[in-house]
């Protein structure tokens, strides 16, 4: 019974049909037909997203690719560019790509497409003009063909050539005896001919050279555009005048002064003298040294030769004592000689030069005697007391000259003994 029930309400639930409304089912269908803004822009961004993306990479993806391609373009032509070994082997290495990919390219098309004509509408251009620049092997100038670029070119030292920096020499004549000075030439090496010879002198080496000899001197120098020698120049050596210098080395009085007499032997030219000490004269082939004091003298003497060169001859001279009017030191008067019983410079006798003469006292110094006559000797007579003075005693003397000549000193003094 509880089946039967079950089954009679699944065949009435089964049949059972709400009544169809015309005007309700429209009204559902418009309100399920109308879209939300909001739902409309969920499809139009997305949309325009994904255009932008397919716009970039079709601007961008294939800019890239020609840059890369461009640089190793760039870089291969550098490479190319260094040597004409490098840019040989690069070339037929792309005419062998360039046949293997024409080739490949050939079956390719041909295999695919089955239509030859195809293939010539793709075979590149046979014009070069006409080819991307970047493709253009570089022209190979000579320098490259020696392996030689602009950079190494700039930095080769040019061959050092004649622009008158050997030396700084004044060409002008010169006199035997000189001596020729050139400094070192870090470029240069050079040469003179002189005297029948050759001498070299290295890089870096300096010149000191004795002309010793009258004659021609050459220089030369590795001046050339490659490095032969070349003359740079040349002047004459002039023969200087024969000197020679002499003198007795003694001492005279002739006149009553110390002299001593020097001569020059000269072959040519005008003589002139140069001394330490006085000399009576400064030209002529003889002079007279006035001696005065004891030690040295030095004299000079030159000739100058017609050709302008120069000889000098230089000579030191001992003065064996001091000059001192040619006075003894002793003298007695009871000695019948003349020239031993009285005192009297011997010098004042033959100078006639204005002079006085004093005698004193050693003891007290007193006025023993007194005169201005060479004549007038003193005998030992004290002019104090008339008495000849004792003997065996020392009394000092004095001169005094009113016109000495030239190096001389104007008093003079010693002592006198009376034996």
């Amino acid at each position: 019974m509880k089946d039967g029930l079950e089954n009679s309400f699944k065949k009435a639930l089964n049949d059972f049909e709400f009544p169809y409304d015309a005007k309700a089912w429209e009204s559902l269908n418009k309100k399920l037909s109308a879209k939300k803004w909001y739902q409309a822009t969920q499809i139009k961004w997305p949309a325009a997203f994904v255009v932008a993306i397919g716009i970039m990479a079709f601007f961008v993806l294939p800019n890239e690719k020609t840059n890369k391609q461009k640089s190793s373009q760039t870089k291969t032509i550098q490479k190319e560019s260094n040597s004409v070994k490098s840019a040989s082997k690069i070339e037929h290495q792309t005419a062998k790509n360039t046949s293997n990919s024409t080739t490949f390219l050939t079956e390719k098309i041909t295999t695919t497409t089955g239509d030859p004509e195809v293939f010539e509408s793709l075979k590149p251009m046979s014009n070069s003009s006409e080819l991307i620049p970047h493709s253009i092997p570089p022209i190979l100038t000579d320098m490259d063909l020696i392996g030689l670029s602009e950079p190494v070119l700039q930095n080769i030292e040019p061959t050092p050539s004649y622009n008158g920096g050997v030396a700084i020499i004044d060409f002008k004549n010169r006199c035997q005896g000189e001596t020729l000075q050139l400094e070192a030439d870090k470029h240069h090496e050079r040469m003179i001919n002189y005297a029948g010879k050759e001498l070299h002198f290295s890089y870096n080496e300096g010149i000191s050279l004795k002309l010793t000899e009258p004659g021609k001197v050459m220089l030369t120098a590795n001046t050339g555009p490659y490095g032969q020698f070349e003359e740079f120049g040349s002047f004459n050596v002039s023969a200087t005048p024969t000197l020679n210098i002499n003198s007795d080395r003694t001492l005279n009085y002739e006149d009553g002064l110390p002299k001593m007499s020097i001569q020059a032997e000269s072959s040519d030219g005008q003589i002139t003298w140069h001394s330490t000490n006085v000399l009576n004269t400064n030209s002529g082939k003889s002079v007279e040294l006035l001696a005065f004091d004891k030690g040295y003298a030095i004299v000079e003497v030159q000739a100058t030769g017609s050709n302008g060169c120069v000889a000098k001859e230089k000579e030191m001279i001992q003065i064996p004592s001091d000059y001192n009017l040619l006075a003894v030191n002793a003298f007695n008067p009871q000695s019948q000689d003349s020239r031993n019983n009285t005192f009297m410079p011997y010098a004042l006798t033959i100078r006639q030069t204005p002079f006085r003469l004093i005698v004193l006292d050693p003891d007290n110094g007193g006025l023993v005697y007194e005169t201005t006559d060479a004549n007038n000797a003193w005998d030992g007579i004290d002019r104090r007391d008339g008495k000849l003075v004792p003997g065996n005693k020392a009394y000092i003397w004095k001169v005094v000259i009113q016109h000495p000549v030239q190096g001389e000193k104007g008093e003079y003094r010693g002592t006198i003994v009376r034996m």
